[in-house]
């Protein structure tokens, strides 16, 4: 099973990122993206639970957009958070949205 679109309480989600990883071990899926809303934060973390658990792990974020008056996600999976443009841009985006 694969499941590209999990959120964790780095955003709005109730659980750590590792334990969002192990609920995903039990219920069997076995490559999985966490993508946070605007946010990096949990993705080392559930990348070192997935690897623990041998779940193939792609890291993400969901970003929240304005588009003609209207709130858009975009899911992005497979990002590098290492790249410094997309953390310098998310930093910047979350500034706007406060």
């Amino acid at each position: 099973m694969i499941d590209l679109h999990l959120h964790s309480r780095a955003s709005d989600g109730t659980l750590a990122p590792a334990e969002v990883v192990a609920l995903a071990a039990v219920r069997g899926v076995r490559t999985l993206s966490l993508t946070d809303h605007d946010t990096l934060e949990g993705l080392a973390e559930a990348a070192e639970a997935a690897r623990d658990a041998g779940i193939r792990f792609l890291p993400g974020v969901e970003i929240s957009v304005s588009w003609e008056h209207k709130t858009l996600h975009v899911v992005g999976v497979g990002v590098d958070p290492a790249d410094g443009g997309l953390q310098d841009g998310l930093a910047h985006h979350v500034q706007g949205l406060v």
